[in-house]
């Protein structure tokens, strides 16, 4: 039973890291939130049932009216500092293992989009 009761403590150990949420990963977890709130944020600028299909020229401009654009550009700002933010932890990082923040990484940053970006403007630059 000892063993079992190891083997289950360091699964939930483990289980921890992966979703963010052990004491050494929680500020990733937090800034992955951040992001996440941008995401809904961003959603509700635009109002609802603004967006339903059509293609006439002047309603476009009557949606695009109904955006807030400072409101957008604040959002913008946060998820770019957010994914800064993200971008410090993950260099500072373990590159190594089958999860965590390299793998996650990896995953977001699929066609070197951000590396790109970090590379031609020194955005993300520790």
């Amino acid at each position: 039973m000892m063993d079992l009761e190891s083997v289950h403590m360091e699964y939930l150990a483990d289980s921890l890291c992966i979703c963010f949420l052990s004491d050494e990963t929680k500020a990733v977890g937090s800034i992955i939130e951040s992001i996440l709130q941008c995401a809904l944020d961003f959603r509700s600028c635009i109002t609802v049932g603004s967006w339903d299909s059509g293609s006439d020229p002047e309603d476009l401009l009557g949606k695009l009216s109904k955006i807030n654009i400072s409101q957008v550009l604040s959002i913008k700002q946060k998820f770019d500092r957010s994914l800064k933010e993200l971008h410090i932890c993950y260099i500072k990082g373990p590159k190594h293992g089958n999860f965590g923040l390299s793998r996650f990484w990896d995953y977001l940053n699929y066609n070197e989009y951000y590396s790109n970006v970090s590379n031609e403007m020194g955005y993300y630059a520790v």
